[in-house]
């Protein structure tokens, strides 16, 4: 059923990569080439993957990460050059090229245009060059297309929107937690300005770690990885930063029923250097107080980023986020002096700083120091006992990454990173009585070198064939071992008209490290552990094809894909296995594999008075393991199976808009108790009942079938002051998506009516309620 052999040979490819590199490398020839950065012209804020173009022609680009861009023209000819990007006007100049020189375009934000679609040739050449591109199983979210969308709560959750996303299964109702294409949730890597994010939730996982209102750009990537990408296998979430407003100083934030937040930017010297500082914190702590009851409880966020513009060659960045989940609970036991405490911290804390430097109009590069820290602590006390378990994450990282553009039809990206992982879960301490059968431990130490080289070519070969094609090398080194991987990438795209394309990719992606939860212990305590001489990295091989549309009448955008992966080396645990104070844990692995195929369908409107996409997935995911009962074939637990939704945004009047949310997801699956035995103890004087499972995760619970919706109220706008009310609920059809499984009486009335179980949902109709505004 699985095949431990891949399609390619790892040198042959590599070396046929290395020659192709070699072959457009060596025919470089001297052009006139306008390069510089793209920005919004009321902010100062770079536009990122704008598409720039020469108009009349087929020559055009796209902006990288920071808003750069580099385009040949012909020497001394009069041109036009146009950009185009989602939510702004299209922006033309004229210019009449002697030399290479800096061009640097500034383009304006759309902000309250209300317009029925009509797709402009500018508009339409964007959509078009990202149709046929090469690039498969990517979705750049656009913010201004979601900021409306119904969540729990009422404020914008990204990660519940990725959950929307062909490809994307959602875990347990409401949660944040995801799985791409069959993979688990700890093999999607999220990066916020490229730190890496381990625990991307707050409040068990319902909120999401991101505030809204200081991101300025989404990516997720689903397969076809370019190589600048790896670490996990199954996808990218990739999370970037405002800068901050270089112009002038303002203010946004928002009142919700949970949450409220603040964000505050503006110039230190205008043009030159700007700063964002943004604070979130939730107050259910201080409502369930005002109805009586107590919850300890609440989460809060701080992100803040500053960059300087030293000159038109450099840019320094610093950017981090710091959030921290907290309940502490304290009660007297009724003895004078005596009380009973519990509590737990758990957060993330990420810092970067990066440096941009253009060598010369072809040669862009961005060099990064990365920190990231996870953590959690647990105490307790009980009168002379007191108890403190902790875990932690740290990484720290270098990356140099340097983009070549040879010409608008061939770009070069390369460059390498390395990235020290010191994780040190299971630290106890232990004071008093409790000392005697839980001894105070520091942890096992374990440290993970991880380093990689890339290179990445995207070359149009003519109108209708482009490429994009790379390799990563990398591996990581622990204690007594060293691995090293090579991962091949290559998408291909063929123009077969004007709108339309087919596309084809495959990709090999290595992880070092992975998560483990425990069965046992219903606390926040996931624990991170690298390979090591026992474990093997796990490795996944993708194939998928695809077909992409433009309707340019009713601008819509078509896209399907169907895709197969394997994935090796993957773990599981035994059953009933303790992982918390647990340093034995490789005792505890199981190895496996696993595979997943399907097809996506997207039908996406981006742009009028009614936009949003229609998504469908058709997913298959299996593993195959052998456990200590022996060797199982099953479906994974978020195997689920098919997932529709259909979003929608109505900008009704300019003030007055409208967004829904319909959602239809098989359910999860769960292994049931179809019978059950009685036994001796092994005193033979008392009868043990034994419980008989059926397969493992053989059945699947109720499907989810939910509506969502939101209604935007706009104030009345003034020069200096702009606000919103919106008022949304969570399943207005009330309808129960399943959350937990139980075994209850047939009757409670009636002990002998047997047994039977239960579904349990979380959440009926959630209303929602709040307030944003900016000035």
């Amino acid at each position: 059923m699985f095949h431990k052999k891949t399609v390619f040979s790892d040198y042959k490819f590599c070396l046929l990569l290395l020659l192709i590199f070699l072959g457009f490398a060596s025919s470089a020839q001297e052009k006139i080439t306008l390069s510089g950065y793209i920005t919004d012209k009321k902010t100062g804020e770079g536009i990122v993957f704008a598409t720039v173009f020469i108009k009349n022609t087929n020559t055009a680009t796209s902006s990288n990460e920071y808003g750069f861009y580099s385009l040949d023209v012909p020497k001394g000819q009069d041109i036009i050059i146009a950009c185009t990007y989602i939510g702004y006007n299209s922006f033309e100049k004229f210019l009449n090229v002697q030399k290479s020189e800096v061009v640097n375009l500034k383009i304006i934000n759309k902000d309250n245009e209300l317009k029925e679609v009509t797709v402009s040739a500018k508009n339409e050449k964007r959509i078009v060059e990202e149709v046929k591109s090469a690039n498969m199983g990517y979705v750049n979210i656009s913010l201004k297309q979601i900021k409306n969308l119904p969540t729990i709560g009422g404020e914008l959750d990204i990660l519940k929107i990725v959950q929307l996303m062909p490809g994307v299964v959602k875990g347990g109702e409401g949660q944040t937690g995801f799985f791409v294409r069959g993979g688990d949730a700890d093999q999607n890597l999220i990066l916020i300005d490229e730190a890496t994010v381990y625990n991307p939730g707050h409040l068990f996982g319902f909120f999401s770690v991101f505030n809204p209102d200081v991101i300025k750009d989404l990516q997720l990537l689903k397969g076809a990885f370019p190589a600048q990408y790896g670490g996990r296998l199954s996808s990218v979430l990739d999370i970037k930063m405002k800068e901050g407003d270089n112009q002038k100083f303002h203010a946004e934030g928002g009142i919700g029923l949970l949450s409220s937040r603040i964000t505050l930017q503006g110039p230190i010297i205008k043009n030159k250097m700007s700063f964002l500082i943004s604070g979130r914190r939730t107050y259910i702590d201080k409502v369930f107080a005002l109805v009586g009851y107590s919850l300890p409880y609440y989460f809060y966020d701080l992100n803040a980023k500053i960059n300087y513009k030293i000159s038109e060659k450099d840019r320094i960045y610093l950017s981090s986020y710091f959030g921290n989940d907290v309940l502490s609970l304290d009660e007297e036991t009724g003895n004078e002096g005596e009380n009973l405490g519990f509590g737990f911290t758990l957060g993330n804390f990420t810092q970067t700083v990066r440096w941009n430097h253009v060598f010369n109009p072809k040669l862009f590069a961005n060099f990064s120091f990365i920190h990231t820290t996870f953590q959690y602590n647990i105490k307790g006390n009980l009168l002379e006992n007191k108890l403190l378990i902790k875990s932690d994450v740290r990484d720290f990282g270098l990356k140099a990454d340097y983009t070549y553009y040879k010409t608008p039809k061939v770009t070069v990206r390369y460059g390498g990173q390395s990235i020290l992982h010191t994780l040190r879960p299971n630290v106890i301490s232990t004071k008093g009585e409790i000392s005697s059968f839980l001894e105070s431990q520091k942890g096992l130490t374990q440290k993970a070198l991880e380093n990689a080289m890339y290179a990445n070519l995207g070359f149009d070969k003519n109108v209708r064939w482009k490429f994009n094609t790379g390799l990563r090398i990398s591996n990581c080194f622990v204690k007594d071992k060293a691995y090293f991987g090579f991962e091949p990438r290559l998408v291909a795209s063929y123009g077969l008209n004007k709108n339309d394309a087919i596309k084809a990719s495959y990709t090999r992606m290595y992880q070092y490290i992975h998560r483990v939860s425990s069965s046992t212990v219903a606390l926040p305590t996931d624990l991170w552990y690298p390979v090591s001489a026992k474990v093997k990295p796990q490795s996944a091989d993708q194939f998928s094809v695809g077909y992409s549309n433009f309707l340019s009448k009713i601008g819509i955008k078509l896209s399907t894909e169907l895709w197969y992966k394997w994935m090796w080396n993957l773990v599981e645990y035994q059953p009933g296995s303790t992982l918390i104070l647990n340093n034995n844990y490789e005792e505890l692995l199981v190895k496996g594999k696993g595979k997943s195929y399907g097809i996506e369908f997207m039908a996406q409107k981006e742009e009028g008075k009614i936009n949003g996409w229609v998504s469908y997935t058709l997913n298959y995911t299996q593993r195959d393991f052998t456990f200590n009962t022996g060797r199982e074939v099953y479906w994974a637990k978020y195997d689920r199976r098919h997932n529709f939704n259909i979003t929608a945004n109505w900008e009704i009047t300019k003030r007055f808009a409208f967004a829904a949310i319909w959602e239809y997801i098989s359910g999860a699956r769960f292994t049931p108790i179809i019978g059950q035995y009685a036994q001796p103890n092994a005193s033979l004087t008392q009868i043990d009942i034994i419980p008989i499972y059926s397969k493992r995760n053989a059945v699947r619970m109720s499907a989810t079938n939910r509506i969502d919706v939101n209604f935007v109220f706009k104030n009345k706008t003034t020069k200096a002051f702009k606000s919103e009310w919106y008022i949304g609920g969570y399943n207005v059809t009330r309808a129960t998506t399943p959350y937990t499984i139980r075994i209850e009486p047939k009757d409670s009335s009636d002990p002998s009516s047997g047994y039977g179980y239960v579904q349990r949902g979380l959440f009926g109709f959630v209303f929602s309620i709040g307030w944003n505004f900016k000035f």
